[in-house]
């Protein structure tokens, strides 16, 4: 059965492969299914793609691999607040008057005060002025001014982890890997706006996608540049090529060991437990050295002091915020 090829990925505000074959020193996705033929002939195509993708999965989740570092970037909006709206206790459309939304809202995060919750729009009507919230509006009916502003930023649904991001405008390094309760406790009002500096999980998006608060939201248009981690499609044309640096014979090795075992000894001629055990162990010395292999593209394994500072701590001058000793008698700038 022939391998159908898939179209390249393309994600929004990310930097990925545009689909060309890139250089490589090593076989291809169809060289590795012959490889592993070579030792269990009565393995269907499919089937060794599946135990060769299976390999590949594990490979990917032993390390943040330098062949999956991307950058990409988050690029919030001006905050809406042209007009008034009508919120009504239990329905989730919002009217507007006097207001001029567009489809470009849609995604981004409603409010009213900060006395009711943070509503995401999930769908807006430009003819009639009405937007519709994600759940229906929980605070009494009202008519009032509102603020339309990005608090919650799509990465994608490939990511892995998020390793650095900045605010360039401010020039600040933003505090990854915060939690909703870190924001309940600091801010559970969420009133400070404008200076995005934390990055806090939310649940993901319907699409897989993952999705995080951006503490505070800002208000101005502006791009953050980020780096991080991606978790890559499956291999599925002979023509595909695994990411940099992932060594295909390793690979081959964790999926021979498989072929040669799956099925059982009454189920699979070729049955070598001794022999899989043999390819496993080294496959597992390869791995290893593999890994310290990619630490020489991008060193992770040894962090230098300092090298996750600084972090933003609220509170100080611009200039705290933008050098690295802060300035006297005030609690801002960085914390080292």
């Amino acid at each position: 059965m022939p391998i159908v090829p898939q179209s390249a990925v393309s994600i929004p505000q990310q930097v990925l492969p545009n689909g060309t074959a890139p250089y490589t020193q090593q076989g291809n996705f169809g060289y590795l299914i012959g490889r592993v033929q070579q030792w269990n002939a009565d393995l269907s195509q499919p089937k060794v793609a599946s135990i060769i993708n299976d390999v590949v999965r594990v490979i990917y989740d032993r390390r943040t691999w330098y062949g999956l570092y991307v950058k990409g970037q988050i690029v919030s909006p001006q905050a809406v607040t042209q007009g008034q709206v009508t919120a009504t206790l239990g329905s989730n459309i919002v009217v507007g008057t006097g207001t001029a939304w567009t489809s470009s809202i849609v995604g981004l995060q409603f409010r009213i005060g900060y006395n009711s919750p943070i509503y995401t729009i999930t769908d807006c009507d430009p003819i009639r002025q009405t937007l519709t919230l994600e759940l229906p509006w929980g605070a009494p009916t009202i008519t009032s001014g509102y603020f339309i502003v990005m608090n919650y930023a799509n990465f994608g649904p490939n990511i892995k982890y998020i390793k650095t991001m900045l605010n360039v405008q401010l020039g600040i390094k933003f505090s990854l890997h915060a939690t909703q309760d870190t924001l309940n406790t600091i801010d559970p009002w969420r009133q400070n706006q404008n200076f995005s500096w934390m990055l806090a999980g939310m649940p993901p998006l319907p699409d897989g996608s993952y999705q995080a608060e951006m503490y505070p939201a800002s208000w101005i248009q502006q791009a953050y540049p980020w780096m991080g981690y991606i978790q890559p499609p499956n291999l599925v044309s002979d023509t595909d090529n695994l990411p940099p640096a992932i060594r295909g014979d390793v690979v081959a090795l964790g999926a021979i060991a498989e072929a040669l075992v799956i099925g059982g000894p009454k189920n699979n001629k070729y049955y070598d437990a001794n022999e899989s055990a043999r390819k496993l162990a080294r496959f597992e010395r390869e791995l290893d050295q593999m890994a310290r292999n990619d630490d020489n593209l991008y060193r992770q394994d040894v962090t230098l002091w300092g090298e996750d500072l600084p972090y933003f701590q609220t509170g100080g001058a611009l200039w705290n915020a933008t050098h690295l000793v802060p300035s006297v008698s005030t609690g801002g700038g960085y914390d080292l």
